[in-house]
């Protein structure tokens, strides 16, 4: 469907009508159960694959800080694929297409959607910082600081991986992908579908300080208003990619004050 300029309707960030419709097959209860065993299994896999997976850790009775390290990346990387598999298969039972039940439509702006989802992306963060820097009496770096081994250390590839690649496929499948359009369905609406589904990716990050987790939720309900405005997970992927990476890329250029 396309507007009086030829260009597609909806999918703009602050005109016309939202471009997001869930189409899922899943209810809302058996959505978040879903989400649950998904989560659970993926962390009890990342616990006891390695062995059988040939992922021989050789962590002696002694261990380095690169050995603890080493094992921390692959558990995460286990657990996020096994995420990204189990969700994948969660969005085509009952019928369901993953182009519909998780959002995988290409935005109907293109390119303009992703750019100006980025523009959102970086003025969020610009409003946060500033309110942390003159607000707060919060060490910003406080919450980045236990990823300087992993980005820096020998196996810095697997860690940009995990961050930039596995993080934002596996996190935005299940939570906005999956699980956001099985509540918005209900009487929850799109935006109480967005807050329960952010709250509940927030809690991935239980080990932040109390400003990070706020941090992160704020960015998680900018997601979703991505997602909401753009109808496309794509975007959001993508802004949450480029999101770690850049943090990762920064970690491993700039030496943090003590």
């Amino acid at each position: 469907m396309s507007g009086p300029s030829g260009e597609p309707a909806g999918g703009r960030l602050f005109r016309g009508a939202a471009a997001y419709r869930p189409a899922t097959p899943w209810r809302p209860v058996a959505a978040l159960l879903a989400t649950a065993s998904i989560v659970a299994v993926s962390i009890l896999g990342a616990r006891f694959l390695p062995p059988y997976l040939g992922l021989d850790f050789g962590v002696s009775t002694h261990p380095t800080a690169d050995d603890i390290t080493t094992v921390g990346l692959w558990v995460v990387g286990i657990f996020q694929v096994l995420a990204i598999g189990l969700t994948v298969v969660a969005g085509t039972l009952f019928g369901g297409r993953l182009a519909d039940t998780l959002a995988l439509r290409a935005p109907p702006r293109g390119w303009r959607a992703y750019a100006g989802a980025v523009l959102a992306m970086a003025m969020l963060q610009a409003v946060l910082a500033t309110v942390q820097q003159l607000l707060l009496e919060h060490d910003m770096l406080k919450d980045l600081r236990p990823f300087v081994g992993p980005v820096t250390g020998p196996y810095w590839p697997l860690a940009v991986a995990v961050l930039g690649v596995g993080a934002p496929l596996s996190e935005e499948l299940l939570f906005r992908g999956f699980l956001l359009g099985a509540l918005a369905k209900s009487r929850l609406g799109f935006l109480g579908a967005a807050l329960i589904s952010t709250a509940l990716w927030t809690g991935l990050h239980a080990g932040y300080s109390l400003v990070g987790l706020a941090e992160v939720f704020s960015i998680g309900l900018l997601l979703a208003w991505l997602l909401w405005r753009t109808g496309s997970l794509w975007v959001t992927i993508f802004c949450h990619g480029l999101y770690n990476s850049l943090v990762a890329l920064a970690l491993r250029l700039v030496e943090l004050p003590p």
